[in-house]
């Protein structure tokens, strides 16, 4: 099968024009609707190009009522992005995810370059693209990062975004402290959920690692987290650490 066409994504919303669907989060940050009712997007397997340009590719269904969301996130040199997808079949079908593989901006890494303009572009893209597009549950949104993608989500975008999501994120072999405040409130503590997974031998991350655990558990997040597996770097099935935690990380 040849790779899926590249498709223009929604049009950039008019920022004063307001949120042209539902925002999952109110005024008072608990949850305001059951889903955000999107419009219609590409079903089936497809890369794309959001409204704030960055690529993704995507297996959407054909309807079938609200769905959750699982955002993937590689590792350098894009390792994994065309991948993902299909590598997140079982998940995505046992609890009624749509994957999402998003290349970084750079097309390289997660973790390279201006991390805080990649995580508005990140948030952009949920808010702005797959949540007008699609009918997305808002109270089952899954980040998974692996290597310099968990490095990335754990440093800036779950510092920064956290609070705007239910759901949680998986730190896949990879992951750094914030390196922007993170002073998370009672809600995001009890909405936003954590799985921290790396290998006992792994060569890259292990020091980042520790302090990251550190950092989030000073930060009083609930989260788990495996550090026993044997192996180097990212040599265990991610789709796995997925299917054994997601439970617990969407407070099932």
């Amino acid at each position: 099968m040849g790779a899926p066409p590249l498709l223009s994504g929604s049009p950039a919303r008019d920022p004063g024009a307001g949120p042209s669907a539902p925002s999952p989060i109110d005024a008072g940050g608990s949850p305001a609707v059951v889903s955000t009712g999107g419009s219609g997007g590409v079903v089936g397997p497809a890369e794309l190009q959001s409204s704030r340009g960055l690529r993704y590719r995507i297996d959407a269904p054909d309807g079938g009522g609200a769905h959750g969301l699982l955002v993937l996130l590689h590792g350098s040199t894009a390792s994994n992005y065309e991948a993902f997808v299909p590598m997140m079949q079982d998940v995505a079908e046992r609890y009624d995810l749509i994957p999402v593989s998003v290349l970084a901006p750079n097309g390289q890494g997660w973790n390279e370059g201006d991390q805080e303009a990649a995580a508005e572009l990140l948030h952009a893209l949920v808010q702005e693209d797959l949540y007008t597009q699609y009918d997305i549950d808002p109270s089952r949104v899954v980040f998974s990062g692996q290597s310099s993608g968990g490095g990335f989500l754990s440093s800036n975008f779950v510092p920064a975004h956290a609070a705007e999501y239910a759901g949680g994120a998986f730190f896949q072999c990879g992951a750094a402290p914030p390196n922007i405040p993170f002073s998370p409130d009672e809600q995001t503590r009890e909405r936003f959920r954590l799985h921290f997974e790396i290998t006992s031998e792994d060569p890259i991350w292990p020091e980042s690692y520790a302090a990251t655990l550190v950092a989030y558990r000073n930060a009083q997040m609930q989260l788990t987290e495996d550090s026993t597996k044997p192996g180097g770097h990212c040599q265990f099935d991610q789709q796995q650490v997925i299917l054994d935690h997601i439970d617990t990380v969407l407070g099932l």
